[in-house]
């Protein structure tokens, strides 16, 4: 009997031995955590070596003889940009750019511009947003009203924080203006489009 109780008791030991060996602890504590995120949506002009311009863009006197007279400082080749506009947006909503032109503007119908693919600029180097242009790589007359150039993909409906830089380029159709003095106000509007 006593052989039989220690043989007992050692099993019994070693069974609890194994059982606690197996057992693992664990505890744990959460913290919570509650934030506002503020809107971002925005269109801004954007400047550095290869885009000269934003709210002013100088031609000086045109050729009259010439469909192709491009600002002060640019020539036609040189990989420069007129103007450049940075969009940033966290809406997650699709969104389009516009120009136009006043209708009463005297360069009506011989301000033309030409609009580039957007780059992405939360990448490096920024890589062309992947969004449409209705005109292509093409020359275009800018109209008088407000006209979609641009309309983004789905990924850049949250794109900040560097956004999508878009660049134009414009030239003066010298050839079907009178002599005399001219303007015309460019306008940039930024749509959302939930």
């Amino acid at each position: 009997m006593k052989k039989l109780l220690v043989v007992l008791m050692a099993t019994i030991t070693i069974g609890c031995l194994i059982v606690n060996a197996s057992y693992a602890a664990q505890l744990t504590q959460t913290s919570s955590v509650d934030v506002t995120v503020g809107t971002v949506f925005s269109l801004e002009f954007y400047n550095d070596a290869n885009v000269l311009y934003n709210t002013v863009i100088p031609f000086g006197t045109i050729d009259a003889t010439n469909a192709y007279n491009y600002p002060t400082g640019r020539a036609e080749g040189d990989l420069k940009s007129d103007v450049g506009l940075v969009v940033k947006t966290n809406r997650n909503e699709s969104w389009v750019l516009k120009l136009n032109v006043g209708a009463a503007d005297t360069l009506l119908g011989s301000l033309g511009a030409y609009f580039g693919q957007p780059t992405n600029r939360n990448t490096n180097p920024g890589t062309p947003a992947l969004g449409t242009r209705p005109f292509g790589d093409n020359w275009f007359n800018i109209p008088g009203t407000a006209t979609t150039i641009y309309t983004a993909d789905a990924s850049e409906k949250v794109n900040t924080p560097f956004g999508t830089l878009a660049t134009l380029g414009f030239k003066i159709d010298g050839t079907v203006l009178s002599p005399g003095a001219k303007s015309a106000t460019i306008t940039y509007t930024l749509i959302s489009t939930p």
